[in-house]
């Protein structure tokens, strides 16, 4: 089987980042979970309705909810650790996907492990800005830069996928 080529590249890519892209969500959410029972504290995995602030619609939110307070350093453990750790599983595939077949697989976990980055620093950034700074920075709660962001990442694996496939391909003529 030959690796993909151009358009059916960039399809393999999106579609593979975009099947990641909901299990790497769900589990970064259950390891806020996890990680806020660990960390002696109680919840639960919630699906919340989220309000867009660009028009008036609704999407919903697969979110942990705390039954009570955990401090901050606890909270902040709980919003950071939830995504990284859910990057784990990730980054271990990414180690192991070799090979010309598997280009598409292994910009999909890259874009997906980026992904998870970016939720860990903003959950926890957004925490931190709030309490040691008095600052609301509510574009990063806003859903169009939750989801916006990701989906830009995703793009930019499809534009990778088609454009080292160009090169892959234009080098071996």
């Amino acid at each position: 089987m030959r690796p993909a080529i151009g358009p059916a590249a960039a399809w393999h890519t999106l579609l593979l980042s975009l099947l990641l892209f909901i299990v790497a969500f769900a589990t970064h959410e259950v390891m806020h979970l996890l990680v806020l029972y660990a960390l002696g504290g109680t919840g639960s995995l919630i699906v919340r309705p989220w309000h867009l602030g660009l028009f008036d619609a609704t999407t919903y939110a697969l979110h942990v909810q705390p039954d009570q307070p955990i401090g901050l350093a606890r909270q902040l453990l709980v919003n950071f650790l939830g995504p990284a750790l859910g990057a784990v599983p990730l980054v271990v595939l990414l180690l192991y996907v070799r090979g010309e077949r598997e280009r598409a697989v292994r910009i999909a976990l890259a874009a997906n492990v980026a992904i998870l980055v970016f939720y860990a620093l903003i959950e926890a950034g957004d925490l931190w800005l709030e309490s040691a700074f008095g600052i609301d920075a509510a574009i990063l709660t806003a859903p169009e830069f939750n989801y916006g962001v990701p989906a830009l990442i995703i793009l930019s694996a499809v534009f990778i996928a088609i454009r080292q496939r160009m090169d892959v391909h234009v080098a071996t003529g």
